[in-house]
């Protein structure tokens, strides 16, 4: 198994919806990705901070294209929903 078949973290998210918003971007710029703990996460919001928050998984090989995708992103941050509430 080369380095490109390795799965990283991109991203981590403290914001279940941000997290699925910018997975699906993702799925449909074809890129394969899933989210890790968000389950947890989800069932006890307490569990986000202190468990590291929910983290978007992707192959090493897209992690330019996912850099690309973000860059050119107009989605809210997580900074911007925290402080809107």
């Amino acid at each position: 198994m080369s380095k490109d078949d390795d799965i990283v973290t991109f991203e981590t998210f403290y914001d279940p919806m941000l997290a699925e918003i910018i997975r699906t971007k993702l799925e449909a710029n074809g890129i394969p990705c899933f989210l890790a703990d968000e389950n947890m996460g989800t069932i006890y919001p307490a569990y986000n901070q202190g468990g590291g928050g929910i983290k978007l998984k992707v192959f090493a090989r897209d992690l330019e294209k996912c850099k690309e995708i973000r860059a050119d992103d107009t989605e809210p941050t997580d900074e911007d929903t925290e402080n809107k509430i």
